[in-house]
């Protein structure tokens, strides 16, 4: 049984070692966006928010190909720092699929976060619920981590007037599947 102290909680920020000492180039770049993917039931709003604030340094549905990966992952947004070039993975996590399925759980995208990390970029995860009630607390988390660890803080000053972001326990599986049974995702779609 999991211990909600030991639960990661959302937002899950993860900073290589490299960013951390100010060399910001990502070892990986990004592609064009793959018109194939589709997009999760909130992105296509947060994407309109995120655009009105970050404009053409945040993009949509980028590919990014580890070395030695055959399929690349689809970042569901990457922001790029302009002064720096600082990537940045924007993930929005739901706690299951409309089918059911249980995703996005404690421990299923360690292994993705590992690839981009090692890349050199920064993932910052919101969960779905927190970016369709609170979108602007979550552009603050963002701005803020880019004032951080470039100094740029252009972005931090829109959004000094908006309350902190309602931290949210990361689901283990089990509670993924209970709010799945509750349809939960209904509630704040």
């Amino acid at each position: 049984m999991s211990n909600r102290s030991n639960r990661p909680c959302y937002p899950i920020i993860f900073v290589p070692p490299d960013v951390k000492s100010g060399k910001f180039q990502p070892l990986i770049l990004p592609s064009e966006s793959n018109e194939n993917t589709r997009l999760g039931a909130s992105e296509l709003e947060f994407g309109k928010i995120l655009r009105h604030h970050f404009g053409s340094y945040a993009l949509s549905q980028q590919q990014f190909l580890p070395p030695g990966h055959d399929r690349p992952y689809s970042a569901d947004f990457v922001v790029v720092e302009p002064n720096t070039n600082l990537h940045i993975d924007l993930e929005i996590d739901e706690p299951f699929s409309f089918s059911g399925e249980q995703i996005h759980c404690v421990g299923m995208d360690d292994y993705r976060n590992k690839c981009f990390i090692e890349a050199n970029w920064i993932v910052l995860r919101f969960a779905e619920e927190q970016i369709r009630s609170q979108p602007l607390r979550c552009l603050r988390v963002l701005a803020n981590l880019i004032a951080k660890y470039t100094l740029n803080s252009t972005w931090k000053a829109s959004f000094q007037d908006v309350e902190q972001l309602t931290p949210l326990f990361q689901w283990t599986q089990r509670k993924s599947k209970k709010l799945s049974r509750q349809n939960y995702r209904k509630q704040y779609l």
